[in-house]
């Protein structure tokens, strides 16, 4: 008569059994993400068999899964220990933790010539899927529901693509082409939700509301969670955010997280602009947003001086240009809608 099996090793095999299937799926429909390459190829380059054989043995595998577990884990940002949580946990991170587990099982039980060429560590812009749908706002705001009930409010100025068979019943994949979008997101364990942004950041959920700014005039892109939690990466770094915590990223730079308030950043929504620790470039970009006002500032002000202030998009300008003014000690001189600042 066979033994039961500990709860923790039920645990265990129910966890891996969930990534595996999943992540097998992904393979049989093409749909690996950049993520779960690097991965993949990452296992492929640390997996040396000795004497150049390339099956193992049960109890060899074994051993292989875990000596390699904790280091795989440690990599990828989830703890050893498996617990009720922790399966939460790499569901959520399915991204890298499936590709990194059953990659584990998969590449060390069967034979592979490793090459490198077939893995790309970056995405060419001509190899993405074509457009199925976009959404485009100009000066309005817009509300879309998308067909798994998952809401998107689209901000001015922001284009939303979905792209054929990345939305599916596997997996949901959004690009946020350029502009400001808020998420709120149905929650589906095993389907998770995934935004892709420019310059080749992602932001990964399975259930939560988050806000994500990538508009080309401004300097960062940033994102921010209200609730949940979010997985954000690019090809070198992997950041979870809880709420009221955010990202931000330069251009060609790293991943920054710090706390925020995510629901100002977020206030957009009710026609509210917050401007926290706000440089000039992003007060005249809001300015053209709510007022269509041309905002001229030469060397009245400089890049790197920041105000904290706030108005509504009903707001008369005189009252909005006077408080910034202020803060900036500076007047200034209009002309219809063109806004000169003067020292």
């Amino acid at each position: 008569m066979s033994k039961n099996k500990s709860p923790e090793k039920n645990l265990r095999h129910y966890e891996e059994k969930i990534l595996l299937k999943y992540f097998l799926r992904h393979i049989h429909n093409n749909e690996a993400t950049q993520k779960e390459k690097n991965v993949i190829e990452l296992l492929k380059e640390s997996y040396e068999p000795a004497g150049g054989v390339r099956e193992l043995t049960d109890k060899e595998l074994k051993k292989a899964i875990a000596r390699n577990r904790k280091e795989i884990m440690r990599k990828i940002g989830t703890s050893p220990s498996f617990s009720k949580k922790s399966v939460r946990h790499a569901l959520l991170i399915i991204g890298s933790s499936a590709a990194a587990i059953t990659l584990l099982l998969i590449v060390l039980t069967s034979p592979f010539t490793k090459d490198s060429s077939r893995i790309n560590t970056t995405t060419a812009q001509n190899e993405l899927p074509v457009i199925e749908r976009q959404f485009i706002t100009g000066n309005e705001m817009k509300k879309i529901v998308l067909p798994d009930g998952s809401a998107i409010f689209l901000n001015q100025g922001t284009t939303v693509s979905l792209r054929q068979g990345r939305f599916n019943a596997h997996t949901r994949e959004i690009w946020l082409d350029e502009g400001e979008a808020f998420f709120e997101v149905k929650k589906e364990v095993n389907r998770p939700f995934i935004v892709h942004i420019p310059h080749g950041v992602s932001t990964q959920v399975l259930g939560t509301s988050f806000n994500i700014r990538t508009y080309a005039q401004l300097e960062e892109q940033v994102i921010s969670v209200n609730t949940g939690r979010v997985q954000v990466y690019d090809e070198k770094e992997n950041i979870i955010l809880d709420p009221n915590y955010k990202v931000s990223i330069k251009q060609g730079n790293e991943l920054i997280s710090s706390k925020t308030d995510a629901a100002n950043i977020s206030a957009w929504r009710s026609r509210t602009i917050m401007l926290d620790q706000a440089t000039i470039r992003e007060v005249a970009f809001r300015l053209k947003q709510a007022f269509n006002i041309d905002l001229i500032y030469n060397q009245a002000v400089s890049e790197n001086e920041k105000i904290v202030t706030s108005f509504t998009m009903d707001t008369p300008q005189e009252e909005v240009l006077t408080t910034i003014c202020k803060l900036y000690n500076v007047h200034y001189k209009k002309d219809n809608n063109r806004v000169e600042l003067i020292k």
